[in-house]
């Protein structure tokens, strides 16, 4: 279960995985863009990153929610020859800038759904054929919500990011042992980019892929908060051009710090999570997750009309 989250310790940043999301929504609400007269602050640090505009502009994003798709991509972007080019993390973003409020809404990867103009198969499958725009139509269909924007990282640059802005915090039950990915200790751990990735792709649970994508929410929910407290450093404008050019997305980098100003200057924000409901059923002879149609609008229906996540889909 989520919990709220004070207005010193959270800034929003859109991401799969959610890492690259919240590092593209570190930004200052209190106008710490405008930097006349400040002292010491300088673009050296940064060779090569256009300086972003210090003056976005003040209207909201919304005036009221918005939904935006985070996709985390098994391949490096621009090497689309390695890794197998499909979303292993897909996660609809609501947020709701009236309640103060945003919910994380999962979809398994193995979902078998009906992806637009290829017929049925593993939802992960709708990137590789079309790319974003494909992979946001078919969860657009399948869910009913409308998406405003994307956001697409694949997990080298993943990395990279939270290396960018010095790993975080988070205190893990268990001890993720899985000889496929690797392994991180129990306890208070602080995470580097490498051991974030762990975290976001082991499947080395009893009940694997549903286990999984509640640690990706998670993970984005720690990089908030360490999100907030980088938020005061001049650098965080710089570092939110960096991050928007180690993504794929239609955001522009007005709407990015418009989005962010907006996020951060929440007097409480609650983040709730939930994942997409199903059961673990075959096509062929494959392994998919047969999708609870019925379960999944009244989960859409909450999350749309009041940005609540009930207690059965967390």
């Amino acid at each position: 279960m989520f919990k709220k989250i004070s207005p010193r310790i959270f800034v929003l940043t859109l991401c799969l995985m959610s890492a690259a999301v919240s590092a593209l929504l570190f930004i200052d609400p209190w106008g710490w863009f405008n930097t006349a007269g400040a002292v010491g602050v300088s673009t050296d640090a940064f060779p090569g990153v256009e300086v972003p505009a210090l003056y976005p502009s003040p209207q909201p994003l919304s005036d009221g929610s918005f939904n935006v798709l985070i996709l985390g991509i098994d391949h490096g972007l621009g090497r689309p020859a390695e890794g197998n080019n499909r979303s292993d993390v897909i996660m609809v973003a609501h947020v709701d800038e009236k309640r103060y409020k945003a919910c994380l809404l999962s979809i398994p990867r193995d979902s078998y759904v009906e992806i637009p103009g290829h017929g049925r198969a593993k939802i992960n499958e709708a990137y590789s054929l079309g790319g974003a725009t494909l992979a946001l139509a078919t969860v657009s269909q399948l869910t009913g919500m409308e998406i405003r924007n994307y956001v697409a990282l694949d997990f080298d640059e993943f990395k990279k990011l939270v290396d960018l802005f010095g790993g975080f915090q988070i205190t893990l039950d268990q001890p993720v042992l899985d000889p496929k990915v690797g392994a991180i200790p129990a306890g208070n751990v602080f995470l580097n980019g490498e051991q974030a990735l762990i975290l976001a792709r082991s499947r080395n649970y009893p009940n694997a892929d549903l286990s999984r994508v509640r640690q990706q929410q998670r993970i984005l929910t720690q990089i908030l908060y360490k999100g907030k407290e980088l938020a005061a450093y001049p650098g965080a404008a710089w570092f939110l051009s960096t991050a928007k050019g180690s993504v794929e997305t239609d955001f522009t980098l007005d709407e990015l710090i418009r989005l962010c100003r907006e996020f951060a200057s929440f007097p409480v924000v609650d983040v709730q999570g939930g994942v997409a409901p199903g059961k673990v059923g075959t096509a062929g002879a494959a392994s998919v997750i047969l999708v609870d149609q019925q379960g999944l609008q009244r989960l859409v229906q909450s999350i749309q009309a009041s940005s609540i996540v009930p207690d059965e889909f967390r």
